[in-house]
Parts: C-alpha cells; sequence; structure tokens
C-alpha cells in the first residue's frame, strides 16, 4: 500500500543521510535515536486508517430469567388475598409481562420473572382481572365497591395511597394496553367488564381517563357482539361517578360517534339499522344522567340537526329516466334516512326536557319548523 511505499522511501533517505553528512547523522543519533531505529516491519501492506481501531465490547452475561411456574403463581395468588403487598407486586408484575407477551421490548429491562406457558398465562389474566380491584381497594382502604370522585381525592392523601396507589395505575394501564393491543373480540369485552369496577379510580389519573374515554366510544360504536353494551356500560359509570369533567366529553364524544354511525351506505342491512337504534338508545340513556349538564350539548346539537334537515329536505334521489323522474323524487334519499335517525334522537329529548320544564326555546322552534315538512316522518 502507499504507507508502506512512504516508510521505504523514509529508511532510504536516512541511509543516504549518513553517506553524505556523517556529523548530522552523529547529532541525530544522540539527540533523536527512536528516529535513526524507524523500520518497516510493522507497516502492513493493506490500507490502514488514521482513526483508533474500535474496541469491541465484551458481551456482559445475561442475567438468567427464570419461568414463572404454577406453583409461583398460586403462591401469589394465596399472598395477595392475604394482604402481602410483595405478592401484589409479583402478581402484577407477572401480569404486565402477560399483558406484553411476544413483544420486542428492545431493551435490557425484562424483569426477574419473563417466561410463562400458556397456561400460567391464562392464569395470570384471569386472576388479576377477576380480583385485583377488591385486593386494591382493600389495601388502600378504599369502598368495597363503587365511590365517588370525591372519595378518591381524600383517599389520595392517605399514607397508603401515597405508598402503594402505583400498583392501581400499573392494573389500570397494562388492561388498557390489552384493550387497545388484542383481536379476540371476547377477550376484550372480558376485559372491559372486569376493568369497569375500577372506574373511579381513573379519576386519580387523567391523562389514562382520556385515553380509556376515547377507546371506550370506539369499542361502543364499533364493537361486536357484546362489546358496544359493555363499553357504554363502562362509560355512564365514568360519567356518574367521575362528574362532571369525564361527563362533557363523554356527552360530546358519544354523540359524535353516533353521528359517524347514522352514515348510511347506499345497501343497508336489517342489523346495520338495528345497531343504529341501539347506539340512538344509548347516546338517550347517556344524556339523562345529568340534564342541566345534557341541556347545553343537545341545545346545540337540535339546532345542528335542523339545519341538516333543511338541507336533506331539498335533496333528491338520482334520476335513472325519464319515466322514473317523479318516483325518485318522492323516494327518500340516504341523507333523509339519516336525519330520520337524529330527529328521533331529537324527538326524545324535546319530551324529556318537556317534562323537565326545559323546553329548548330555539331549537325546539327550529326543530318543528322543518319537521313538519318532511314527509316521511309519519
Amino acid at each position: 500500500g502507499s504507507s508502506k511505499k512512504k516508510a521505504k522511501q523514509h529508511v532510504d533517505q536516512l541511509k543516504r543521510l549518513q553517506e553524505k553528512d556523517p556529523e548530522f547523522f552523529k547529532y541525530l543519533e544522540e539527540c533523536d535515536k527512536e528516529l535513526l531505529e524507524f523500520n518497516d516491519d510493522g507497516i502492513a501492506d493493506d490500507q490502514e486508517s488514521d482513526e483508533e481501531p474500535k474496541s469491541v465490547p465484551k458481551e456482559e452475561p445475561k442475567e438468567s430469567v427464570k419461568p414463572i411456574t404454577m406453583e409461583m403463581v398460586d403462591s401469589w395468588c394465596k399472598g395477595a388475598e392475604d394482604g402481602k403487598i410483595g405478592s401484589i407486586r409479583s402478581i402484577l408484575q407477572a401480569f404486565r409481562r402477560a399483558c406484553h407477551y411476544g413483544e420486542d421490548s428492545g431493551d435490557n429491562s425484562a424483569p426477574k420473572f419473563s417466561v410463562m406457558s400458556g397456561s400460567v398465562l391464562d392464569k395470570v389474566m384471569h386472576y388479576v382481572l377477576k380480583n385485583m380491584d377488591s385486593i386494591l381497594r382493600q389495601l388502600l382502604g378504599a369502598p368495597s365497591s363503587g365511590g365517588k370522585k370525591e372519595k378518591i381525592s381524600e383517599l389520595m392523601m392517605t399514607n397508603s395511597w401515597k405508598r402503594n396507589g402505583n400498583l392501581m395505575r400499573v392494573y389500570l394501564v397494562n388492561a388498557f394496553h390489552m384493550i387497545t393491543e388484542m383481536t379476540d373480540d371476547q377477550m376484550i369485552a372480558f376485559t372491559i367488564l372486569r376493568v369497569r369496577a375500577s372506574a373511579v379510580f381513573l379519576a386519580a389519573f387523567p391523562s389514562l381517563l382520556r385515553k380509556y374515554v376515547k377507546t371506550l366510544l370506539y369499542t361502543w360504536a364499533r364493537g361486536r357482539g357484546a362489546m358496544p353494551f359493555i363499553s357504554f356500560l363502562f362509560l355512564r359509570d365514568l360519567c356518574v361517578q367521575v362528574g362532571p369533567d369525564c361527563l362533557d366529553t363523554c356527552l360530546k364524544g358519544i354523540y359524535k360517534a353516533y353521528l359517524v354511525n347514522c352514515k348510511l351506505s347506499k345497501s343497508i342491512s336489517g342489523s346495520k339499522l338495528q345497531h343504529i337504534q341501539f347506539l340512538g338508545n344509548c347516546v338517550k340513556e347517556l344524556y339523562t344522567v345529568d340534564p342541566q349538564s345534557a341541556y347545553q350539548h343537545a341545545f346545540v346539537f337540535i339546532r345542528q340537526l335542523a339545519v341538516i334537515l333543511r338541507g336533506a329536505l331539498t335533496e333528491r334521489g338520482p334520476k335513472t329516466s325519464k319515466d322514473k323522474k317523479q318516483k325518485e323524487r318522492n323516494k327518500p334519499t340516504n341523507k333523509q334516512l339519516e336525519v330520520l335517525f337524529l330527529l328521533v334522537f331529537a324527538k326524545y329529548f324535546l319530551v324529556f326536557w318537556k317534562h323537565k320544564c326545559c323546553l329548548l326555546i330555539g331549537g325546539i322552534h327550529s326543530f318543528r319548523l322543518f319537521a313538519d315538512n318532511s314527509s316521511f316522518l309519519g
């Protein structure tokens, strides 16, 4: 390489210097002996780099990971029921690993116990979801069931919460991870059903509460089987137990989700119509939780419906031929059918507030003005 060639040239220069100027060469021997002892034996033939060689890091011996056995889980379960804090932490740690089972953590922060069989995983999941609410309530000194936000606020000032309140957060965070990551509808519904018992504790974790509300609105509107009904019960509990902060968010969110589901395609099945009717009943039920708060939202929404209805009444279906022109003109379009569902929902509010002496003057006037002109309300 070029480096070896330069080294040879330098050696030749030193030899010529000794022949031409012996005195200067002798001076160098006395003052810079290392320069004269230079040789090219250590120069490699291949190209060299000015960079320092990178040291290869030694692999640190990995800490042995103990598998979680059924005996260990049984021991933790028994200890947790007896209120032993060590057992509660261990079973929650196992629950966390079960919720993230099969995921690559990307770091070396794996807990001491990581590996578990399928039967052990099922045991951990079902035990925690079924019993952890009552175990943590007893540990934290909370009411045996239910509760209100005010009670949780008082509980957060106690020493037991300061010491162990984070355990409730660990439970709720990992349960939320299950709800959002699992694909099995039955397991998602079961998780929502069990975590619902701890709904009031979300008042202590506002950011987590917002995530739960957003996800529950989605599973309520888009879920299948029992999931929509269970999700609605969870949302209703949040509105009742957590109070106005959560209630306003839920009222807005559930109405918007209902609007999205009312958008109809060219062909609509009977099951879709039943689903829309179910969603409408849920919306009406949630708005009766707090009539005063619901009034503020419904007043705006009903006026919006009046504007939508005005546009729907002037919309006509596509004209396929001259012979069907009149028939298509009189046939209600999808837009009109969408408004029909919304009007049924609005009609309920009018009756409800009439009995509550809370008539919506502006909203009712707009609603009646346009609803009376509709040929498909009957």
